[in-house]
């Protein structure tokens, strides 16, 4: 009798105890964690409303209840619930403001492309421009300058881009006449002037030019040049001659890059974002660049071991420019644990979010497992590197493996004098990248695994009863490496 009575008591406690629900941001690339924005505790029922500013949120929903809950989330927008692997394909791409803003100046920009020799509606479509593009928060003349310097150029950057290969000098000119911007080509440091391959004459290679013939050379530059400006000049201005020529020259591309306008909006809208001072100062869709994010999976096959401890990844990647990196593993079995080294310093990297800065060698990413339990049929083993920008690490090669060679010694030592426990000479043939591992019968025995090179330690690791060296790069030479354990 008194057991079920305590059984019924706790029941009830259990019952009479809240449900909490607790709606908090998130960010995969922050360290910082967040406040909640709203929490519901109830023994029943409870709703609460939430208001949100316009733009792109991402929040994790925490509940609990000690029987159970049901939560019934409902919206006047469009929202999407789900978890992880449902979520972060949608933050791959722009938001809503984003798009919108990128949109907007792409539209006014094809309007002043269809109506580039209309007298009467080019004047007023360029102010519409201006005004698209270029924020009110920059409101000197020289910001403005800089600005539409930056807009000329996101513009032959997106042609570009659209077209897939370089600009013929019409197009060039055409777009010199769109953006009004003589020194078009200049104003990108990304963008080199077209040369020309043609050789000047034998008679001129060895010869010393006289007072006159330098003099006629001026001329004729100044005379080109003026008949240069003249020509985009005349361009600017609906109706003339060189006009006509560069609107037709400027519909004729435009063809293609309406025929994906969104991406083609994206590329203009990113550059000048990307290529701006004050970048907080641009557009209000900047608010939502921190939940944007790119990731990608790298995933090999789940290789079982009778053993102990077992190697499951190592790649090299190369980063290709500096970048807040978060690295997530999803392993089939507990017990897994990854390693970061730095090739160029042979330091391992610390797996909270890190900066990684370009280096020569790249970083080596290395998993293992300890005491493995064997998974019940195919398993995937998956590493996801998260970033919010793009280009992300690449493999140093086109697939990653999961199979290694193994070379492994075992047998019963006792440390000698000098608490040497055994020590091993390795001739390497070729150069190999190899990871080393060492482990006691004794786990409370404090072990130090050093690799020598002519008795100068190059590598070390300390560990209680089990060590592991993750990565270690062997040179093929007339030398020897020489393994060493100490206790």
């Amino acid at each position: 009798m008194g057991e079920e009575t305590s059984h019924v008591e706790k029941q009830l406690s259990g019952v009479h105890r809240s449900a909490v629900l607790l709606i908090q941001p998130h960010s995969w690339t922050s360290r910082q964690s967040q406040l909640p924005v709203l929490t519901i505790k109830t023994t029943y029922s409870k709703a609460a409303m939430l208001s949100l500013p316009a733009g792109r949120h991402v929040f994790c929903l925490h509940a609990h209840g000690t029987l159970g809950y049901h939560i019934h989330l409902c919206s006047k927008t469009q929202f999407i619930l789900g978890d992880e692997e449902t979520i972060m394909p949608y933050l791959t791409k722009e938001s809503v403001r984003f798009t919108e803003q990128a949109l907007a100046i792409f539209r006014t920009l094809s309007s002043v492309v269809a109506c580039f020799s209309d007298e009467q509606k080019l004047p007023s479509l360029r102010e519409t421009l201006e005004e698209t593009h270029c924020p009110h928060s920059i409101s000197s003349s020289t910001g403005r300058w800089k600005h539409q310097k930056v807009f000329n150029s996101a513009v032959y950057h997106m042609v570009c881009e659209a077209l897939g290969r370089k600009l013929t000098p019409r197009e060039h000119f055409a777009l010199q006449a769109l953006t009004g911007d003589p020194s078009l080509l200049a104003s990108d440091p990304e963008i080199s002037a077209p040369t020309s391959d043609t050789k000047p004459s034998e008679m001129w290679e060895d010869s010393e030019r006289t007072d006159k013939e330098i003099q006629a050379a001026i001329i004729l530059q100044a005379g080109f040049r003026g008949h240069l400006v003249r020509g985009r000049l005349n361009a600017l201005k609906p109706g003339t001659k060189e006009n006509l020529h560069a609107s037709k020259i400027l519909s004729d591309m435009w063809l293609k890059i309406q025929s994906d306008a969104d991406k083609h909006a994206a590329i203009l809208l990113r550059y000048i974002i990307n290529n701006s001072e004050k970048k907080e100062e641009l557009y209000s869709c900047l608010q939502d660049e921190s939940t944007r994010i790119t990731f990608a999976d790298y995933s090999v096959s789940f290789q079982g071991t009778a053993h102990s401890w077992g190697l499951v990844f190592r790649e090299v990647l190369l980063v290709p420019e500096e970048m807040l990196l978060v690295v997530r593993v999803f392993s089939p079995v507990p017990n897994c644990c990854l390693h970061v080294v730095n090739n160029d310093t042979g330091e391992e990297v610390k797996m909270l979010p890190h900066v990684y800065k370009p280096n020569k060698l790249g970083y080596t990413f290395v998993a293992e497992v300890i005491k493995p339990d064997i998974p019940a049929g195919y398993a995937k083993w998956r590493m996801r590197l998260i970033s919010s920008k793009e280009p992300l690490p690449q493999l140093s090669r086109e697939t990653p493996v999961s199979t290694f060679s193994v070379k492994e010694f075992q047998d019963y030592y006792i440390p000698n004098n000098k608490n040497l426990i055994c020590r091993y000479c390795v001739q390497v043939m070729t150069d190999v990248l190899g990871t080393i591992q060492f482990e006691t019968s004794d786990p409370y025995v404090l072990i130090r695994l050093s690799v020598l090179d002519k008795e100068k330690e190059v590598a070390g690791n300390i560990g209680m009863g089990f060590v592991v060296l993750p990565v270690f790069f062997f040179l093929a030479n007339k030398r020897h490496n020489s393994l060493g354990t100490l206790a």
